[in-house]
Order: structure tokens, then sequence, then C-alpha cells
């Protein structure tokens, strides 16, 4: 692909608690805008009269939009296998083939996670030395990092799969810090393990191990092992580990955040001084829900594919999804899977 081609970014205009209408809703603000260097065109993916009835409310360019139907669309309480073996024209699958077929550069999705993992898995390639995907989102910090002085670190995997032996953790890891380079900006992000103790030797025995396959990369900037209350706090730029422990992790972190806007909208209404003084933080506090908003950040990229693949939050409304077209754009052009094939290949 050359540096002017053209970018096609697919979406599953079906996916999400607010689809259709806010999916297209955030592609039709999106055809609107500059394009840059390389022109951006979006394929919508979905049952054709209610996409086409969502954008004849909106301002749009049609030039740049793409209209492909998809009869039927897998439910967000589905389970995967069955719900893809029921439905081989669901809109993620379609989306996902106009990938695979050459047609469209990137996918995005906010359905069904577990469906919209299975479909990139069953319609890509993994890369050379990856056995396992890793779905990676990020989180706010006190720490900036990077050239465009980025709060956020990333944790991988938070789902894709549930268990991961050292060296799948290692390769995590990896692709992580290719990762935090091409998108923050930075260039050598610090790389932790997930564990209960900041000891070498304790913890489960894939991360024990996993730690000193770490320490012996030499490219890796590998900070060691971090604790669950440590990751807030923004040690690391990477923080690897299974998708079971990432799951929980990400949604402790999603609750402790809404947690602490309900404690306050509660102390407001208790106290006149605590009033008064939550008047005083209500700056910093705008800027901290910014921050924790996922709205901000679009959606999780499923690294270890030979595709860019983007997974918004279900209940993602057009904001979100128009942060995940540019988080696939950037990605595009950054050929994100090379860059990680690359750092895969300097593996010991």
């Amino acid at each position: 692909m050359g540096m002017q081609d053209p970018i096609t970014i697919a979406i599953d205009a079906m996916g999400g608690y607010h689809a259709p209408h806010e999916v297209v809703r955030a592609v039709a603000r999106a055809s609107l805008r500059s394009d840059g260097e390389r022109p951006v065109y979006f394929a919508l993916v979905g049952d054709e009269i209610a996409v086409t009835e969502a954008l004849f409310e909106l301002d749009h360019n049609s030039e740049r939009i793409q209209l492909h139907h998809a009869p039927t669309v897998v439910g967000m309480s589905e389970r995967p296998q069955q719900a893809l073996d029921a439905r081989p024209d669901a809109s993620i699958l379609q989306a996902c083939r106009l990938v695979d077929s050459g047609e469209a550069d990137a996918v995005i999705s906010a359905g069904n996670p577990g469906v919209a993992v299975l479909s990139s898995l069953k319609e890509f390639e993994l890369l050379n030395g990856v056995n396992r995907a890793a779905l990676a989102s990020v989180y706010p910090t006190p720490r900036v990092r990077g050239e465009t002085d980025d709060p956020f670190s990333l944790i991988l995997d938070v789902g894709a799969s549930l268990r991961a032996g050292a060296e799948e953790l290692m390769v995590f890891a990896l692709m992580g810090s290719a990762y935090a380079r091409i998108v923050s900006e930075n260039e050598k992000p610090k790389v932790a393990l997930l564990s209960n103790s900041r000891e070498s030797t304790v913890g489960p025995s894939e991360v024990v191990e996993a730690y000193e396959l770490l320490s012996r990369h030499e490219t890796l900037n590998f900070y060691g092992n971090i604790e669950g209350h440590e990751i807030p706090r923004g040690l690391a730029d990477v923080v690897v580990c299974e998708g079971f422990a990432g799951d929980i992790a990400i949604k402790i972190l999603e609750g402790v955040s809404e947690a602490a806007f309900d404690l306050a909208r509660s102390a407001y209404h208790s106290k006149v001084a605590w009033r008064m003084g939550l008047k005083l933080l209500s700056g910093g506090l705008k800027q901290l829900k910014q921050l924790t908003d996922f709205e901000e950040y679009g959606g999780a990229p499923l690294l270890g594919v030979d595709q860019v693949v983007i997974l918004c939050h279900p209940r993602s409304g057009h904001r979100a999804i128009g942060n995940a077209l540019k988080l696939a754009i950037k990605n595009v052009r950054a050929r994100l899977p090379e860059a990680i094939a690359e750092e895969l290949s300097q593996r010991p």
C-alpha cells in the first residue's frame, strides 16, 4: 500500500447497544472531515434499510460511505461459536471478510466482544510467533508519556483468552511495547508483569517464568513485577497479564472512577462545607471524568492478528465510535501489524 493509497475502514453497523444510529452518526461525521495525506472511506456493514434510514437523517459525504448489506446480527448475550455457526452472514463476519479480501484495511465493532474476537481469529491469520491474540485496553494515570504526553497506560490481555503461558505473556509484552511506541509515540515504554508480589520468584509459575524470559530480553524495557494497587499509579506504560486477570483489573479501574463520582455527588448534597470544597475541585473533577470516560479513547485493539481490529465498548455512542475510527486510521497508517511482526522477529 502506497502512502497516497486510500484507506477503507469496515464498521459493524449493527454492533452495540446503540446500533445502528450511533454508529452511523459517527461515520457520517467522519465522512465530512478532511482526510490529510490519504483519503479515507468507510464501509458500513449491516441491515441496509436500517443503515440507510439512519444516514438519511444526517449530513454526510455519500461519496466516502459504502453500504454492505448483512441480513443478520449476533446479540450481546449469545455464545460466540454457536452464534457464528448459526449466522455465517452476520454483520461482524462480513465486516471482517471485507478486510480479509483486501476491500478494507481495518475493522471496528462495538458488538459482542467474544463474537468480534472469534470472527477476527476466523478470518485473519495470527502473526508469526503468536499463539494467542491479546485484547489491549488503556486506563488513565497521573503520569504522561511519549511525544504526545499520553496519560494512558496499556494493559493486555483483557479478555481475548482466559489463560496464557510464560511464552505467551512474553509475546503480549512485545506486542504491547510495539503498540505503545506507535500510538503513544513512546520510544522506550516500560513494560511490567502483573503479579501478587514485586519479588520475581513469587506468583503463579507462568508469571515467574515469564519474568525470567522478559528480564533476558535485550531490547525490551522491562520494569519487573507490579501489584494490583500499583496499576493506576502509572508505574508502567504497558502492563502484561492473562485475560482473566486483565478483564477483572480493567473493570475494577472503570468501577473505581464511577464510584468516586458517586461519592462526590453524595458529599455535595450532605454538607455545605463539602459542597464548597467540591466546587473548588470541580475543574479537576471534570478533567478526571474526561480521562476516565471510555468514549475518549474509543476502542481496544486486538493485537497479534495480521489486520487492524478495534473493539469498542458495547455502550459506545457516536463519540466513542468516532474516536475508534481515528485510532483505526492511525494504526493503518502506522502499519501496526507489520510493526508488531518486526518486534516479534527480534525476540531471543
